[in-house]
């Protein structure tokens, strides 16, 4: 993405919906492609942007809604990696309490 071109895509969205989503399609695809473990899920996740993109009704609403799911998910991921700490730190102690029983 380093080589992204977003003046480039902007014009061509003015100038040429059509072939805008054309090749928006063509790259996205090119993308997933390139990562085959990932493919499922990206594939799912580009689903799930493009329905909120289209349900939203407009491009402001979208970034809003899109903000939220991405916000919801950075929570989870703290939920998890706080749990994740939490149960490390049992397994130091119970690591330390051995180590000093013997």
């Amino acid at each position: 993405m380093g080589d992204f071109d977003f003046d480039y895509w902007k014009l061509l969205a003015e100038r040429d919906p059509v072939a805008y989503f054309a090749a928006r399609d063509m790259t996205l695809r090119q993308f997933i492609a390139s990562h085959p473990g990932q493919a499922v899920m990206l594939t799912e996740l580009q689903a799930r942007i493009d329905s909120t993109r289209v349900l939203a009704g407009g491009p402001t609403q979208a970034c809003r809604e899109l903000l939220g799911q991405m916000q919801d998910q950075l929570m989870l991921l703290s939920f998890k990696l706080a749990e994740l700490q939490r149960e490390t730190s049992a397994v130091q102690e119970i690591i330390g309490a051995k180590a000093i029983a013997r």
